[in-house]
Formats: structure tokens, C-alpha cells, sequence
């Protein structure tokens, strides 16, 4: 059931930002190297058009990581534009 609910959310926070407005970076671990507990799940969003980054691996996966950082990007892109006018 938690699975299901993080795809739905997940599928969601990607309409956030316009295609191609925001760079997603994710770590691309070796997994015949790398144990689970050494893997890591942090993902870092860079939206191209202010600079304005947001990493986040507060969360057990990097789906999860994914939603709260384009959450977080979205609210400090908002506070951007708003500070900006």
C-alpha cells in the first residue's frame, strides 16, 4: 500500500517544473560492488533556470528523497520568484 501511494506521489511531484527546467542527479552505485547499507539514496535537484539546489537523503529510498526534494525546490523557487517582485 505504501509502495502504491509513494508511485502515485512520486508520478505527481515530476508535474512540478516544466520538462527540462529542472536537473536531477542521483547516485549511480556499482551494485556488484556496493552492499544495501552502503548504498546511497541521496538525490540533489538543480533547477537550471535560478541555480537554486535542493539535495535531500533524509528517506529510506530515493523515490521518497525525489518527492521531498522537488517539494522543497518548488517551495524555495516559489519564495525566489515572490522575493524577486
Amino acid at each position: 500500500m505504501k509502495t502504491d501511494f509513494t508511485r502515485q506521489i512520486y508520478g505527481e511531484a515530476k508535474h512540478l517544473f516544466a520538462e527540462g527546467e529542472v536537473e536531477v542527479l542521483v547516485a549511480q552505485p556499482s551494485f556488484l560492488e556496493a552492499l544495501p547499507q552502503q548504498l546511497d539514496l541521496n538525490v540533489q535537484l538543480i533547477h537550471l533556470p535560478t541555480g537554486i539546489k535542493q539535495t535531500v537523503g533524509d528517506f529510506p529510498s530515493q523515490m521518497e528523497n525525489f518527492i521531498a526534494a522537488v517539494i522543497r525546490l518548488r517551495i524555495a523557487c516559489d519564495k525566489h520568484y515572490l522575493n524577486k517582485y
